[in-house]
């Protein structure tokens, strides 16, 4: 029975230290044993191009397996992993049914088990990677997520703890399906390519990946695009050009980068008027309606669009909240507290006090930019109209 083989390219991506300098033998023995049980192995080191991903390949037995080598040094929240995900792409580029993909610590310096690094490890897990000695950097054993739910709540927790550290997001809309937001640049796409992969294992759900342009990128690495829709999910490139169109298109519009500025500013779908969390019932409502920018005369298309998508210009509603706040049925003072029209019949007000919880809108939604919005929207509306919940 012949050898366990490595194959390992020389240097590290955009670095000049060898491999040989770093993976010793004692290391490339260590991985060896934990995969297949043995310790003595061959190993073939490529000069040629850079490694993508930190990456070495073992077989043995006609099995392949990838081992990507984790960072030494900590540096920014996520540039500890921007080398795995390409090591996943490679991966799943790889047609061999026999094949497993692995993740080892190289004694990284610095703190590894951050809200956010927990997080990062789950989605790994997710996606089918095998820690090979997490006991030996880690106080816990880390466990995959078995649900989007919990993703979406656990990336939603980090989010309310670190605001700046957010760069992608999850939720599923009114058809039922997934959708993804993640921006394209630098190690946002690493993030945002993990998050598809992982979640693609465990969802129910049609998805759907929205590339949030970022600078002058709008689009994630060939490759890992490539895996993504090759795994059916749909792909679909948001940028000035797109959203000029829905724009156009529609005085309801449902932009990409709108929802995404939502999330970003609100978190999560949530009605902000009731207990609704179910986030196929929860939509986001313009305060400035679409209808009424499409109409203003002294600015210009791109501004109309810029206050289109805007996430100060809205808030999570549920369905009926956002048709009664979108017919007027709804007003909202400058303080944030909610009124009714005083028209509606005394058997539908009843209805609308008993589902309606919140009869001011939380502080976080209240921004200065908000309240331009609504000052836009009230100055069409006769106050005089509506009374006090």
């Amino acid at each position: 029975m012949s050898k366990p083989h490595f194959t390992i390219k020389n240097k590290f991506q955009k670095r000049s230290e060898q491999y040989e300098d770093i993976l010793t033998r004692d290391i490339l023995g260590d991985v060896c044993y934990r995969i297949t049980g043995k310790r003595a192995f061959t190993v073939t080191f490529d000069n040629t191009g850079y490694n993508i991903g930190r990456l070495a390949t073992l077989e043995y037995n006609g099995a392949i397996n990838y081992i990507s080598f984790s960072e030494f040094e900590i540096g920014s929240r996520n540039s500890f992993f921007q080398s795995f995900p390409s090591a996943l792409v490679k991966y799943y580029q790889d047609n061999n049914p026999n094949k497993s993909i692995y993740f080892y610590f190289l004694a990284p310096n610095g703190n590894i088990e951050t809200d956010y690094f927990i997080f990062m490890y789950r989605l790994m897990k997710t996606a089918g990677t095998i820690f090979l000695n997490e006991t030996g950097y880690l106080t816990f054993v880390t466990k995959p997520f078995n649900a989007v739910s919990d993703i979406i709540a656990q990336r939603d927790l980090n989010r309310g703890r670190n605001k700046g550290n957010a760069s992608s997001y999850v939720t599923i809309d009114e058809n039922g399906t997934l959708q993804i937001f993640g921006k394209t640049y630098g190690a946002n796409k690493y993030e945002t390519t993990l998050l598809s992969l992982a979640i693609y294992e465990i969802t129910p759900y049609s998805m759907e990946l929205y590339e949030i342009q970022e600078g002058n990128l709008k689009k994630l690495p060939r490759d890992a695009r490539d895996v993504i829709k090759s795994l059916g999910i749909n792909v679909i490139t948001s940028d000035l050009s797109f959203e000029k169109a829905e724009f156009e298109n529609s005085d309801s519009l449902r932009s990409p980068t709108y929802l995404y500025n939502l999330l970003e500013k609100l978190g999560e779908k949530k009605c902000s008027l009731c207990d609704c969390e179910i986030p196929q019932l929860i939509q986001g409502a313009h305060v400035w309606p679409v209808a009424s920018i499409k109409r203003t005369n002294n600015i210009s298309l791109d501004t109309k669009i810029a206050n289109a998508i805007d996430g100060d210009n809205g808030l999570w509603l549920c369905n009926n909240h956002h048709k009664l706040f979108d017919i007027n049925v709804l007003y909202i003072t400058p303080q944030g507290r909610l009124k009714f029209k005083k028209s509606i019949e005394q058997g539908h007000e009843k209805y609308l006090r008993d589902f309606t919880i919140n009869n001011y809108l939380p502080i976080d939604i209240m921004t200065p930019g908000f309240n331009r919005y609504l000052a836009r929207r009230n100055k069409l509306l006769d106050e005089k109209q509506y009374s006090f919940v």
